[in-house]
């Protein structure tokens, strides 16, 4: 008489199972516990009981290790249902042709390990919360602090309310005001053009000639440009190219004297 799985009923052996098979979790492994029935063909059972329950047990072995393997301590329970619908039901061993074996195993964790895993877990639990603290306090520093330009400048004045000589607003727009995510406002921008227009009045330097040039040529773009509006920023009195006494010579050297009006033949 035959029941399901290979061969008579008669004809297959057990072994009690006694083992470790590793977590997912360096250090804590599952004790594993039960019955493995086997049975072995020709040729293998040419080698004799000790070699078919040699190849049994490590092709059992091999199959615990690589499902416990995938699973962390505290999911024991996936590990046991997923070993038992690989374990329960007659399967043959690929490297060894002819073996035979199915079993029914018991996963646990020992006293010692489950201490050790709950320890791990309590230690990521509590590192995920600071994590987690961190991440909300920046947050809420960078809506409060880093929402608008003004409100950057406002904090960046009281951290040195107790020390004012140290504020240095140069360092606040090098390295603080960037980090605001409407760091191009109106006052930005007005700072950033009084300094570039500051730059071309020191280049300018005392020069008569290089005043004339300079005046000349923002006239001539302006006007260009259609923004005659815009010209009320040049003062009154800045002389233009055609009222100054020298002119400018095309090829950017020193002013010459203009010969006055009738004099010309």
């Amino acid at each position: 008489m035959t029941i399901d799985g290979p061969g008579p009923w008669w004809s297959r052996r057990r072994s009690r199972i006694r083992a470790q098979w590793p977590t997912r979790l360096p250090g804590i492994r599952f004790c594993a516990r039960g019955i493995l029935t086997y049975r072995a063909h020709t040729p293998i059972k040419t080698g004799g009981t000790a070699f078919a329950r040699a190849a049994a047990r490590f092709a059992l072995d091999e199959l615990g290790r690589s499902i416990t393997q995938r699973h962390m301590p505290e999911q024991l329970t996936i590990a046991q249902e997923r070993l038992t619908l690989a374990a329960a039901h007659w399967r043959p061993d690929e490297d060894t042709p002819g073996l035979w074996l199915k079993a029914r195993i018991t996963l646990m964790l020992t006293e010692q390990d489950a201490d050790r895993a709950q320890r791990y877990q309590d230690a990521i639990r509590e590192m995920t919360l600071q994590l987690a603290q961190e991440h909300e306090r920046r947050e809420r520093f960078r809506q409060a602090v880093f929402a608008t330009p003004d409100a950057t400048r406002i904090w960046w004045l009281d951290r040195h309310l107790d020390d004012l000589d140290s504020l240095d607003w140069d360092v606040f727009k090098e390295k603080i005001l960037p980090l605001v995510g409407a760091a191009d406002d109106i006052q930005s921008k007005a700072e950033r053009i009084a300094q570039t227009l500051l730059y071309i009045w020191e280049k300018l330097g005392d020069s008569p000639g290089q005043h004339a040039r300079f005046t000349t040529t923002v006239r001539t773009v302006l006007d260009q440009m259609g923004w005659n509006d815009a010209l009320a920023w040049l003062a009154p009195s800045e002389p233009s190219a055609a009222d100054s006494p020298e002119s400018v010579r095309s090829d950017g050297g020193e002013p010459r004297p203009v010969a006055e009006r009738g004099t010309a033949r």
